[in-house]
């Protein structure tokens, strides 16, 4: 009985769990399974390449992740080291868009932001660098 009782009360919890966090408005889909990242780059922005090498390593330090990286088309080209760092991403789809609604979906402008959720779409990490000067990206493994 007492393991009936802890097993609907984790169910519960993740039934219940908010979902809030990922954006509505955003056409990612989101694996309801697993934790998933998403990367925001303008290709243009001079940390984009060091940017796509991170999110790298936190889909290594958390392997169980999905990932999506959004990339600005219109914002400049995406050089080769760059294009070699986003074909290397594992578990990761690319999209290409015109317009700036996903990054606007996850509250960015412009630049770079670094998004990771957990498996019920919680929000667990953010890295915003949206309108900012360009710096160094922060280390996004786990803290």
């Amino acid at each position: 009985m007492r393991k009936l009782c802890l097993f609907l009360g984790v169910a519960m919890a993740a039934v219940t769990a908010r979902q809030e966090d990922w954006p509505t408005a955003t056409r990612l889909e989101r694996t309801a399974a697993c934790p998933t990242a998403v990367l925001l780059l303008e290709p243009s922005h001079e940390d984009a390449e060091q940017a796509v090498n991170d999110f790298a390593a936190t889909l290594t330090d958390e392997p169980a992740t999905r990932g999506h990286v959004v990339v600005l088309a219109g914002s400049g080209p995406l050089s080769h080291p760059l294009w070699q760092a986003l074909y290397a991403l594992p578990r990761t789809e690319l999209h290409f868009v015109q317009s700036d609604e996903e990054m606007a979906a996850f509250g960015a402008v412009n630049g770079l932001g670094f998004y990771l959720f957990d498996v019920w779409g919680r929000l667990k990490k953010q890295e915003d660098r949206s309108g900012e000067a360009p710096v160094e990206l922060a280390w996004f493994g786990k803290a």
